[in-house]
């Protein structure tokens, strides 16, 4: 028997009647009753029930196994179709039966039960079980609103690793939550937030984005995906990394637009995206890209969405392209709002555009932007998880990604049929989790 969590407990609860008894032994050590606790196990454990009575023929003596509890959660359907052998020195009508969490017949019933022990895997189901989420997203499996039930603290250890939202830095929470409605419902002053977002960006000890002055245009949007969007339907011809940008993939209407920029050659005047920096390639790599296509007049944009927790200092000439996407969504805890931005060299004529031209774009989360650049450096949540990373990595053994919050190990593998199509970030264990808990459990 396999279960793919690490066991806390192990609890048989048997109703013996006449003289029937039971004894539960874990890895050739009688259990004390019937209760096997986290600290006699190891990850493969050799499990034996034996019954006895006093009369071999005493059909008045048996036992029933009413409850067999992993955890506190009852697995007697796996428990009842082990093997059950009668001991031929009292009946010798049958040597083997199912148990069918009955027994009559004196004999034993011996079985291997081995549990997902791994660190990861320990942190993952106490957090799944400890702090369970009964209003969980983004999610597109659903339901979003649910109940408490073993079949969702086991799906919800599986994924704990598997996403990329931001950390809950209670800092940005705070203030958030004390942010006024009535303060945010007013159009933007757009010349002075675009340069106070400009100045914002380059006050960073780690990133400097040079020639904003190039782009003409500025616009607000409801997270990067509306300019994605606007991209992609400009373009007869889309070369992106292949992994990145499950978006594209998940409903195929853009399929036969799409080329993989690293493999296929790219032709002269086609639309380009990158995301800058990204979990797959290099910095390195992907501005050489960007150089090869802007030598052949391609339309170029530029995702920054993971800018500000990069963990290389960088430097990027917006020279070189024509649109750039910057949003802080997979840095501050801001995903239920969404703000985000495009500079552009030429006026884009899209929605993005049209709601910021007669100034009918949200308010409130553009203001709110706005009052956390007031607050929090752009370095802020970089350089207060630093450390914190740091220490996650060294105590489950895990290496960097080029992104703060993400990074590899040896048993985390690409899943062949993913929660997306073109999704690739499940190769990763993203610390979101593990950051928000750190300190309050054993890591």
């Amino acid at each position: 028997m396999n279960v793919d969590f690490p066991i806390d407990d192990i609890k048989f609860d048997f109703d013996c009647a006449g003289t029937g008894r039971v004894t539960v032994e874990c890895n050739n050590r009688v259990v004390e009753n019937h209760h096997i606790l986290s600290t006699e196990l190891k990850q493969s454990n050799d499990i034996k029930v034996s019954f006895t009575k006093e009369d071999p023929s005493d059909q008045g003596s048996f036992a029933v196994l009413k409850n067999f509890l992993i955890n506190g959660h009852d697995h007697g359907d796996q428990f009842k179709h082990i093997a059950y052998h009668i001991d031929q020195n009292y009946h010798t009508d049958e040597k083997v039966i199912n148990n069918n969490l009955y027994f009559g017949y004196i004999g034993s019933m011996s079985f291997t039960l081995t549990h997902k022990n791994d660190l990861l895997t320990k942190a993952a189901y106490t957090i799944a079980n400890n702090e369970f989420e009964y209003v969980k997203w983004p999610m597109v499996q659903g339901p979003h609103y649910r109940e408490k039930t073993f079949k969702n603290i086991l799906r919800d250890t599986k994924f704990m690793y598997t996403g990329s939202l931001a950390p809950r830095t209670t800092d940005i929470i705070d203030v958030m939550h004390s942010y006024q409605i009535k303060d945010a419902k007013l159009p933007l002053k757009v010349p002075e937030s675009r340069k106070k977002i400009e100045d914002w960006i380059n006050s960073s000890k780690r990133v400097t984005i040079k020639n904003f002055s190039l782009m003409t245009s500025f616009n607000f949007s409801g997270g990067i995906i509306p300019s994605l969007d606007s991209f992609a339907n400009r373009a007869d011809t889309l070369y992106l990394p292949k992994k990145a940008y499950y978006f594209y993939r998940y409903f195929g209407n853009n399929e036969h637009k799409l080329k993989d920029v690293f493999d296929e050659e790219i032709q002269p005047g086609s639309h380009v995206l990158f995301e800058l920096p990204t979990l797959y390639y290099s910095n390195a790599s992907i501005i050489e890209k960007i150089k090869e296509a802007r030598q052949k007049n391609c339309t170029i944009a530029l995702d920054l969405t993971w800018l500000p927790i990069g963990v290389d200092d960088i430097e990027i000439d917006l020279d070189l392209v024509d649109e750039v996407y910057f949003s802080m969504n997979k840095t501050w805890p801001v995903d239920d709002i969404r703000p985000a931005w495009r500079w552009s060299k030429q006026k884009i004529k899209d929605a993005s555009s049209f709601e910021m031209e007669i100034t009918i774009y949200p308010k409130i989360p553009a203001n709110l932007f706005m009052h956390l650049v007031e607050k929090f450096p752009f370095d802020f949540v970089y350089d207060k998880y630093q450390t914190q990373v740091e220490n996650l990595r060294d105590q489950f053994g895990l290496t960097q990604s080029p992104v703060l919050w993400f990074t590899k190990h040896k048993s985390v593998q690409h899943d062949v049929n993913p929660i997306f199509p073109g999704y690739y970030m499940d190769e990763f264990v993203c610390l979101r989790k593990l950051l928000d808990y750190k300190g309050k459990y054993w890591w």
